[in-house]
């Protein structure tokens, strides 16, 4: 999988470190500044009406305008033309006009939805108010009233103004005229369009290598409103505003060509957002001379990402949960529907039928048990968006998806299709693995990463969880604040010691071109079992192996080996909690229930705790931040050593619930409840001693005092106990099975 660049889907932000587009290859016209001024940044009369193929009957009239030279005119006639004009009819559709969650359909299916959704309705309508008196919600949660004309070069932070000339916040205009058949909203989008085309070329930038009208990300999202207000009937609209809208796309399109075409495929959203806009462009004027080409490198790079971009599993290669795996979807879900609307290239569209379709159990896999999706790297939490799942249920024949939402949302889906087969799922392409008990809300979760660097939108951490239990959140990742602009997201949300993981002298690991290694899987019926290791403190000489033990549906035991090489570095066990813990014995437990013991085994750490930020599990809009709690085990490396964190992670529902962890030897530890005794081995894939013998890479004995013991072995071929044989195979397999001692 390749490096990513960078998006900003909602409410959040970006960050284009690293990134030029204001340099080009030798073979593409924007190196040359008159092809640029003259065919993009300031087309004339001329230049554009020549671009067009006139020869259609229907547009007899503009024809004859142009060859007069009467130029207003023939923008006048091009307006009657578009008016008449049979061509399909859409609009976005968002959650809650959350905008990483664009999703074309048709207007009626749009009416249709919102009647079912008050409060979606009334924001729109609220939202579409304020912007008729020119108050904007400009970019994340900043609100701007603009007296008189809108100025469209107004500072708003170095990444806000591209955010805000990305124009998702027209939205509820394009929505509220929809919904309401009134025309005032779209007489007040042209205006904002005119007063917007009149100041493009001044428009101040943020970073020295980024254009803020003229690069990819926003000409890929701003024409989406553009062209979906422009199709809505308007019958007042100016022959000077469709001469400015047919400028502005056609620019779009040459810009776009060029970079797409010359520059070649580049890992990460921003092309796809690029070559979605050509592919559009060229679908919705057809008329332009250029677009058969438009539609023709637009597919191919669309094409190549969706080949290139795309783990097996469905996961995306920019490694966000939420926000990059959701756009990049997104986009394609939509083309598809672009081009069935239009009619061309049913050959791309069962492509994407073929594979997208991942992604939907890939979400599934992923998705805690109260409907959230993990803010792991640039991602958000929140719950995540039910009519994704529903649309692509259908659209890719996933009815499993259905049967998610009805156990973990509570929708009434009136269908009878049953769950995913799987609970737990391994998933090494994309580098995530989720240990589950079942599809109930109030299912034990854990999801593990491990994956490779996804360049910028990658935080410095590996083989970090989050976990959930009882229908609440125990641990958490920090994920993002609301924007990139965040003052805390560099410093706090990417750092190490921001993520539920093991950080070395409380600095960052090295993340770019490192990922967990030697990774093994095992899972049964009463077990889930994982180890990976990591060479990302590998200047500090010190390697980490963690092994994650799920004993279902009862607890968790985590076992980090950190072979040092020299002296002095101190090692830290992190994790993050929503709750408020509490000191209890050598660890902590929470202090309202359900909640979570947090024991460690057979030593005590010293202990620290204090406060950090996380995406909100509290409020569970994307977006939003709570201040919680971390505490952290700590312990100091010796030279050549190998030293141990192992701690029981006991989520508990009654405060009669107790559990205790001792270790017998560095990969021999128990675990006891009134009810059972458990002996857990990290065998690291052979053990012998005077009870047991295996060469499985880990092993768990349930010992009972009044009922028949169990065993399970992961990835081995033999297990003997107190000199009988239990259990053998001709190859490596995890098994389990009972006995009596």
């Amino acid at each position: 999988m390749r490096k990513s660049l960078v998006l900003l889907p909602l409410i959040l932000g970006f960050s284009p470190t690293g990134v030029a587009q204001l340099s080009f290859s030798d073979s593409s016209r924007m190196k040359d500044p008159a092809f640029v001024r003259e065919h993009i940044r300031e087309i004339s009369d001329t230049n554009l009406w020549v671009s067009l193929n006139l020869d259609h009957p229907d547009l007899k009239t503009v024809r004859s305008f142009v060859h007069k030279g009467q130029f207003d005119n023939a923008a006048t006639a091009w307006g009657a033309y578009w008016t008449r004009k049979k061509q399909p009819a859409y609009v976005t559709r968002t959650d809650h006009l959350l905008l990483d969650t664009d999703l074309l359909m048709s207007p009626g299916e749009f009416r249709s939805d919102l009647e079912r959704s008050a409060d979606e309705r009334d924001t729109i309508f609220v939202r579409a108010a304020m912007i008729l008196q020119n108050t904007i919600r400009a970019w994340g949660d900043s609100v701007i009233r603009f007296e008189g004309r809108v100025d469209f070069n107004r500072e708003m932070g170095q990444s806000g103004k591209y955010g805000f000339h990305y124009w998702w916040w027209s939205r509820p205009l394009i929505m509220a005229a929809i919904l309401r058949g009134d025309q005032t909203y779209t007489a007040k989008f042209d205006q904002l369009f005119n007063d917007w085309y009149e100041q493009r070329n001044s428009i101040s930038r943020g970073f020295p290598e980024l254009d803020v009208v003229y690069y990819e990300l926003g000409l890929g999202t701003r024409n989406r409103m553009f062209i979906e207000n422009y199709l809505l009937p308007y019958t007042q609209r100016t022959g000077i505003t469709h001469g400015r809208m047919l400028k502005t796309v056609l620019a779009a399109g040459r810009w776009l060509h060029e970079l797409e075409k010359w520059e070649g495929y580049r890992p990460g959203n921003w092309q796809i957002h690029g070559s979605y806009m050509l592919v559009q462009l060229a679908l919705v004027f057809p008329e332009f001379r250029e677009s058969p080409e438009w539609l023709r490198i637009g597919l191919q790079r669309l094409t190549e990402h969706m080949e290139r971009d795309f783990y097996p599993d469905g996961g995306h290669s920019e490694r966000c949960p939420r926000n990059y795996t959701l756009a990049t979807y997104l986009n394609y879900r939509n083309i598809a529907y672009l081009l069935k609307g239009y009619g061309v290239r049913s050959d791309v569209c069962a492509r994407i039928q073929s594979s997208m379709g991942r992604t939907i159990d890939w979400w599934c896999s992923m998705l805690a048990p109260t409907g959230e999706i993990p803010a792991i790297n640039d991602s958000h939490r929140g719950l995540f968006p039910s009519m994704i799942l529903r649309d692509g249920a259908g659209l890719f024949e996933k009815p499993q998806a259905l049967a998610v939402l009805r156990n973990l949302f509570g929708e009434k889906t009136g269908g009878t299709e049953g769950l995913p087969a799987y609970t737990s799922r391994h998933m090494p392409a994309s580098g995530f693995s989720v240990m589950r008990t079942d599809w109930s809300p109030d299912a034990f979760y854990l999801t593990v990463n491990y994956g490779p660097s996804a360049g910028f939108h990658s935080h410095q951490d590996l083989l970090d969880f989050e976990l959930y239990a009882y229908g609440q959140p125990m641990a958490v990742d920090a994920g993002i604040g609301l924007t990139y602009d965040d003052p805390l997201y560099k410093t706090w949300y990417r750092s190490s010691r921001a993520h539920n993981m093991v950080a070395v002298n409380d600095s960052n690991i090295e993340r770019e071109g490192f990922q967990g290694e030697n990774i093994r899987w095992g899972s049964t019926l009463s077990l889930d079992f994982f180890s990976g290791e990591h060479r990302g403190y590998q200047r500090f000489g010190i390697h980490q192996r963690r092994q994650i033990a799920f004993v279902k549906p009862s607890y968790w035991f985590i076992l980090d080996d950190l072979s040092c090489t020299r002296s002095g570095d101190t090692l830290s066990w992190y994790f993050h909690s929503p709750g408020k813990l509490l000191p209890s014995g050598a660890g902590f437990v929470s202090a309202s229930i359900p909640g979570i013991r947090i024991l460690p085994a057979g030593e005590r750490f010293p202990t620290r705790s204090g406060m950090g930020r996380a995406a909100s599990s509290s409020d569970r809009t994307p977006g939003k931040t709570d201040e919680i709690l971390w505490i952290r085990f700590d312990q100091t490396g010796s030279r050549d050593s190998l030293h141990h964190f192992a701690v029981l992670l006991a989520p508990v529902r009654g405060q009669g619930e107790v559990f205790s962890a001792e270790r017998r030897s560095d990969r021999h530890y128990v675990v006891k409840s009134p009810q059972f005794s458990d002996h857990l081995y990290f065998t690291n894939g052979t053990y012998a001693d005077a009870t047991l013998q295996t060469d499985g890479v880990f092993v768990l004995m349930r010992l009972r005092e009044d009922g028949v013991s169990s065993y399970v072995v992961v990835d081995g071929k033999y297990l003997s106990y107190e000199g009988k044989k239990l259990w053998s195979s001709d190859r490596p397999e995890s098994a389990e099975g009972n006995f009596t001692p």
